[in-house]
């Protein structure tokens, strides 16, 4: 075949920046790791070791930390301390509240241990403590000692007073960081109980000493002191309130079950009391308590007094008395007396009877009579006229006749009143 040759069509390659769509899914997959990556280097928080003496139940992921009752961290490990006798955990905090975690922080455990008085506590037992952090003063620490409880107020926390109580009674169960209230509000913290014994006296005493917070007092009408120092003006407070019937008593709340606590509060007839010093501290005087205790103690002292009464002395005497009173009430000569009595007073009812008749008919005799004689001397001295006076004997037979006439008038009106004199005679009256 002869011809022109047909032009064949060829392909050009043609190389592209891009690498294809294959490629994609990891390069998406390192842009998300970037970006987490730089999110974490923003946002990155800090990790501390927090010592307690037991794990109470705390699990990593599940076991918050709060600040303020936010929520500032969680729980990222926890393991035994080499010491065999403490753990430690491990507490993821977030970035913006690293600015706390100094030496003056304090973190304790809400919920380790049962407290009826604290509701949270309860939930504790199904949802396991909840790490609590509280900001104190102090250099940067990435190391700190736990509570299991709130700790007692102390100086980095901010302005305390403190006081001393001493407690007749058991004060062993009172804890530090046991609450101090005022009227039911919550004025300071219980910040050491020990046991005291004075080899000079022999006295046992359980000394407590408490921290008060001077901004809870709800003191008014005085200006903060400037140089920070609430020792007088609190001191003065209390030198009042004692002086009114204040006194600290140990309590639980709730009663019976609840943790201890020390309760400032008026005691109606309290005897009188100052706020004095021991070793340079002031003391709040106390009174007992009025918890079970206290009231089984005072049953036992009761009861020890009715067992020292001679009771069964007293029921043997009683007993010989009552023997014999029955013997003499059943004498012959009692039941002869009352015998004759009973017939002597059946007499005198009779003779009253048959008297009783004739005591008008002679009341009227005794008046008759009476009258007849004032008749008698009126005549006479009408008939003696001005001789009367002459007559030495007359005039005064006269007289004595008058005063019989009054006096068997005035019988006959008594017995007229009273009849029974016939029989029992006359009685004095009442003037």
């Amino acid at each position: 075949m002869s011809g022109p040759h047909s032009h064949r069509t060829q392909a050009g390659v043609r190389h592209s920046a891009w690498p294809g769509w294959i490629w994609a899914v990891p390069i998406a997959a390192f842009g998300v790791a970037g970006w987490l990556g730089v999110r974490a280097l923003v946002h990155d928080g800090a990790t501390v070791t927090v010592t307690f003496d037991n794990a109470y139940g705390m699990k990593p992921d599940d076991t918050i930390v709060t600040l303020r009752g936010v929520k500032v961290g969680a729980l990222s490990g926890i393991a035994l301390a080499n010491d065999g006798r403490h753990v430690e955990a491990k507490l993821k905090i977030d970035r913006a509240e690293k600015q706390y975690l100094r030496s003056g922080t304090k973190f304790f455990l809400r919920g380790a241990q049962m407290d009826l008085s604290d509701p949270s506590s309860m939930k504790a037992l199904l949802a396991g403590p909840e790490i609590v952090m509280e900001p104190g003063p102090g250099k940067p620490a990435d190391h700190f000692d736990g509570d299991d409880a709130r700790p007692a107020l102390a100086p980095q926390h901010g302005p305390i007073v403190t006081y001393a109580v001493r407690f007749e009674g058991a004060a062993g169960e009172l804890k530090n960081g046991a609450d101090v209230e005022l009227r039911g509000f919550h004025v300071g913290t219980v910040t050491g109980v020990r046991l005291n014994y004075d080899a000079g006296t022999g006295a046992l005493s359980t000394p407590v000493q408490i921290a008060l917070d001077p901004t809870q007092l709800g003191i008014v009408g005085a200006p903060p002191p400037a140089n920070g120092d609430w020792r007088p003006l609190v001191d003065s407070m209390f030198e009042h309130l004692i002086a009114e019937g204040l006194r600290a008593r140990l309590s639980q709340d709730p009663p019976l079950v609840g943790a201890r606590k020390v309760d400032l509060d008026f005691v109606a007839g309290a005897s009188k009391a100052t706020l004095a010093a021991d070793n340079g501290v002031p003391v709040i005087p106390s009174v007992a308590s009025a918890d079970i205790d206290s009231i089984t103690a005072k049953a036992n002292d009761v009861m020890k007094k009715i067992d020292a009464l001679p009771i069964k002395e007293t029921g043997d005497e009683v007993r010989s008395i009552a023997a014999r009173v029955n013997a003499l009430s059943s004498s012959p000569q009692i039941r002869d007396s009352l015998t004759h009595i009973d017939r002597s007073v059946a007499q005198i009812d009779r003779t009253l009877q048959q008297v009783s008749p004739q005591i008008g008919p002679l009341v009227a005799q005794l008046r008759d009579t009476a009258n007849q004689a004032d008749r008698t001397v009126a005549a006479a001295n009408r008939t003696l006229g001005a001789d009367a006076t002459s007559q030495n004997d007359l005039p005064a037979t006269l007289r004595e006749l008058t005063d019989t006439a009054r006096s068997v008038r005035a019988l006959a009106d008594y017995l007229d009143r009273h009849p029974e004199a016939l029989v029992r005679g006359k009685r004095e009256e009442n003037p």
